[in-house]
């Protein structure tokens, strides 16, 4: 056998590892570690280590901060919404901690799941009570700041059928109880790009919150600083809203950059 026929055939037989790796990834169902990954496709695990590195460079697959992996962007990202989720929640809680010390308030990253909203992931404050609902919380589309991001990035039409299937219960005298008025005001919301929750979830709790985007644009979740108390007017949230813009870019970029959409 030639060197170069050598060479060919051993190139081969890595990219069918890759492959058998990466679709088991695919099949698992959720996180695997790598003795598992290198038991069911019967590699030694430095093997399954490097083939798993090469595939996470790539943007094939992610490494959570377990260690453990779920597909990456080029396949998980936009067709699977719990690997999208996974991998949100391992990126932004480092950018939403720091955010937490240094500007206080409590934060919450919000996705849609059909027609309610979910917490999956927060930084909570310091204080026995910070006035945030518990991680994995479900939370009213309209009415909480995050909630609404996510509807005004939907088309008209869905957005409309998401509410037509809501009864919009008033939680405090502020909840925005009027379909009308709700839709005209998730249009202002999807043109200056944040949205307020004014007491309308607790009488004295505020709340604001932007999109986070995926490259092309789409919303795939809100963050949001949350329970905030002693406001005596929204315009005083607006302060926090260039740290809040700027951490969503952070964590966008930090899982869609280098990605051609």
């Amino acid at each position: 056998m030639r060197q170069q026929d050598y060479q060919a055939g051993e190139t081969i037989q890595m990219v069918e590892r890759a492959m058998t790796v990466l679709d088991l990834v695919r099949t698992a169902g959720g996180p695997i570690g790598v003795q598992e990954i290198a038991r069911s496709c019967e590699l030694n695990p430095s093997t399954a280590f490097r083939i798993l590195k090469t595939l996470e460079k790539s943007q094939w697959v992610f490494q959570l901060g377990d260690g453990s992996y779920i597909l990456g962007q080029r396949l998980g990202f936009v067709t699977e919404k719990q690997s999208l989720n996974l991998a949100l929640r391992e990126v932004a809680i480092f950018v939403m901690k720091d955010l937490t010390v240094r500007m206080g308030p409590a934060m919450n990253l919000i996705v849609r799941d059909g027609t309610e909203g979910v917490i999956i992931q927060q930084s909570r404050t310091a204080s026995l009570v910070d006035y945030v609902p518990p991680l994995l919380s479900r939370v009213p589309l309209y009415a909480t700041a995050g909630g609404k991001v996510l509807l005004a990035a939907l088309p008209d039409d869905l957005a409309g059928r998401i509410l037509s299937d809501i009864e919009l219960k008033p939680f405090t005298s502020h909840t925005i109880v009027d379909k009308t008025v709700l839709a005209t005001t998730l249009h202002e919301i999807a043109e200056r790009g944040y949205a307020l929750d004014d007491r309308e979830t607790s009488e004295n709790g505020y709340c604001i919150s932007v999109p986070v985007h995926a490259g092309d644009g789409t919303t795939v979740a809100a963050l949001s600083f949350s329970g905030l108390i002693g406001i005596t007017a929204p315009e005083e949230l607006l302060k926090y809203l260039p740290a809040l813009q700027q951490a969503a870019a952070e964590i966008s970029r930090s899982l869609f950059d280098n990605w051609e959409w």
